[in-house]
């Protein structure tokens, strides 16, 4: 294994945990603050774990905001495509031309 596949895998891990103790959080009824707390900790924690990966902890927070940038910038993408995809099907248009096999 090389260290890029560690610092990849050790990014990955962190970010899974923060998701998911960010959404605990919001099961639990915790308010946003409270919510981002636990998220921190959670990422602070999977990054400490993650120590016999021996991924070095710089280069794995920018891979982890790396990917977080990415995972974002892709969930905003498929939001404007969805909503352009129902503006044009709730003004009637449509979303191809009616070229091919099944026009």
């Amino acid at each position: 294994m090389t260290s890029n596949d560690r610092i990849q895998i050790t990014a990955v891990i962190a970010l899974l945990a923060a998701l998911l103790g960010a959404v605990w959080a919001l099961q639990h009824g915790f308010d946003p603050q409270g919510a981002a707390l636990a998220s921190g900790l959670a990422y602070g924690a999977a990054l400490a774990v993650a120590g016999p990966l021996q991924a070095p902890l710089g280069e794995s927070v920018v891979f982890s905001v790396k990917y977080a940038v990415l995972a974002a910038v892709f969930a905003v993408w498929v939001l404007v495509a969805g909503a352009y995809s129902g503006w044009q099907l709730l003004r009637g248009r449509r979303t191809s031309t009616s070229t091919g096999v099944f026009a």
